[in-house]
């Protein structure tokens, strides 16, 4: 049996018919110049475009785009290349149907062919529509602007702004924008008239007015309201965020050493190193500069004009004013501190302005007219303790008017600091209007001096009451009217004066015991210098209705 032959591509070939070869052949041919022919058909993607009408991207062997158009209606336009993109030769509306006509060439070898070398290739598209408009936030002052929003992306805004006409185009089509404007005060409204496209080659929209208001002027307030403690920290707050405030131009008066920190983008707080204003009662001004050119809020708001703000350091205690007055022996009591402290640090003792010590009050006298006993309340303002400041006030050369001040606390620490006292006693007057009426003088708890004196006739009373004597004059010429008009101007000497006109002074009369003045106190000219000499200001004098006696001592 013979074994067969080995197959092979060639044994194959040998075997075929020869018109079968001829068709083989004939097959790879066409089917090879048909792939060629495919690889040389002009092709193009389409796709949409940024700014233009359509992209377009030809694709296949040396394809190439003769020519655009675009047609709608009756009407056609042509399209030119422009960064990639296919952009009309002319205006055409926004958001309508239309074709596109793309003429695509193949390579020159193919060009002879049909349906080869040339391609026309259509795609149907819409038009970007007029981006409608709407207003989405107010003007910002300053370098700020108009937000505005559209409906469609928008390459490009056409607004007008005080007659300027003002063109702004983006790359990238946008839905949001900030038109900028010129620099415009705060608390300032109007209107902006703007129009869109949605590409640079589309028309205009229609018109649009869109109103526009700054932000309101920034503004600012204290805290606390009106009263720090001395050593207390103030606050400033504004109505808008201020991210970076300029201090060194914030004038405070009087100049006080501390230093400022934010508690919020609103909010600032200053801490003084020693005290405000040098001490208790003090007035604190803080003034923030304004108008452009001063504190800028984060939207570019600023203060329509400089801001002053005032705040008073609380008054201090009362009843440390009396303790300091006691222990440097202004008052006819005395005082003693549970714990003896400290006299060397001045920051130590006003620590105590606010916060009284304990301690305990004595009368310094074994006795004491029992009508001043009743006058004294510790920490409680009376005519005692204004009566003492005023001897305090004329000692220190301060202004002798009874009112607390931060020169009067540091008057009062800095002479306990020193250990300096009152050079004079405590002295007091009580006039009696029981006939015969009476003046008592009394020094350091003891009755001094008693003489007749004269009050006011009942068409001129004098004032009932206490009051401490606020005026001293060793001469005078007091000049008036009598009650029946007739005027006067008597010589009178040693003077003290303790309610409005009303004085105890000496003044030669006739006789004395009744009332006879138009409301001043008179005695003897000698007996009155020796008055003069004993009292000073500050010392009370009570003039006591008719019906109550003399003045009595108490024992302490």
């Amino acid at each position: 049996m013979a074994l067969p032959e080995p197959w092979s591509w060639s044994r194959l070939w040998s075997r075929l018919p020869k018109f079968s070869k001829r068709a083989l052949l004939g097959g790879v041919i066409l089917l090879g110049l048909g792939t060629a022919l495919g690889f040389t058909t002009p092709r193009a993607t389409v796709g949409e475009s940024t700014r233009g009408l359509v992209q377009i991207a030809p694709s296949g062997l040396a394809s190439s785009i003769t020519r655009v158009t675009f047609h709608y209606g009756s009407q056609k336009v042509a399209l030119r290349l422009e960064a990639g993109q296919w952009v009309p030769v002319h205006r055409v509306p926004a958001g309508i149907w239309g074709t596109v006509q793309i003429h695509l060439a193949g390579p020159k070898i193919v060009s002879w062919l049909p349906f080869f070398g040339h391609r026309l290739r259509t795609e149907k598209i819409i038009t970007p529509a007029v981006p409608a408009i709407t207003h989405t936030a107010r003007a910002r002052s300053l370098a700020g602007g108009v937000a505005v929003t559209f409906a469609h992306p928008a390459v490009q805004v056409r607004y007008l702004w005080e007659g300027q006409v003002r063109i702004r185009t983006w790359k990238i089509p946008t839905t949001k924008a900030t038109l900028l404007l010129p620099p415009t005060p705060p608390g300032h409204t109007g209107t902006l008239v703007i129009q869109a496209r949605a590409r640079t080659w589309e028309p205009l929209s229609t018109v649009h007015i869109l109103p526009w208001t700054t932000a309101p002027y920034l503004s600012v307030t204290a805290s606390p309201a009106t009263t720090i403690a001395p050593t207390a920290a103030l606050t400033v707050t504004f109505s808008q965020p201020v991210p970076s405030p300029d201090w060194s131009h914030w004038v405070m008066s009087p100049a006080t050493a501390g230093h400022w920190k934010s508690l919020s983008p609103t909010t600032y707080q200053f801490t003084p190193s020693t005290t405000f204003g040098f001490g208790p009662n003090a007035t604190i001004q803080l003034v923030i500069p304004g108008g452009s050119n001063g504190v800028h809020a984060q939207g570019g708001s600023y203060l329509a004009q400089s801001t002053s703000l005032e705040w008073t350091t609380t008054p201090g205690s009362t009843l440390r004013l009396q303790q300091l007055l006691a222990e440097e022996g202004y008052l006819p009591v005395s005082w003693t501190a549970a714990q003896p402290g400290s006299r060397s640090s001045l920051a130590l003792e006003l620590a105590t302005v606010d916060n009284p010590p304990v301690g305990t009050f004595h009368w310094k006298y074994p006795n004491l007219p029992s009508a001043l006993k009743a006058l004294w309340t510790p920490g409680q303002w009376s005519v005692v303790t204004q009566g003492a400041l005023m001897q305090f006030q004329r000692v220190n050369g301060l202004p002798v008017n009874g009112e607390i001040s931060p020169s009067v606390w540091l008057a009062l620490l800095h002479d306990r600091i020193h250990g300096k006292m009152s050079p004079d006693g405590y002295t007091y007057i009580s006039v009696t209007e029981n006939q015969p009426e009476t003046l008592e003088l009394w020094v350091n708890g003891q009755l001094s001096l008693t003489t007749l004196t004269n009050t006011g006739i009942p068409q001129t009373p004098t004032a009932l009451g206490t009051y401490p004597i606020y005026e001293r004059l060793l001469f005078q010429v007091m000049q008036g009217f009598n009650p029946n008009g007739v005027p006067y101007a008597d010589p009178v000497h040693w003077i003290n004066y303790f309610s409005g006109g009303d004085a105890v002074h000496g003044f030669y009369r006739a006789a004395y015991g009744f009332p006879q003045s138009l409301g001043c106190v008179e005695m003897p000219l000698n007996v009155a210098s020796t008055v003069y000499h004993a009292v000073h200001y500050g010392t009370l004098v009570t003039v006591n209705p008719p019906g109550i006696a003399p003045a009595k001592a108490t024992a302490s």
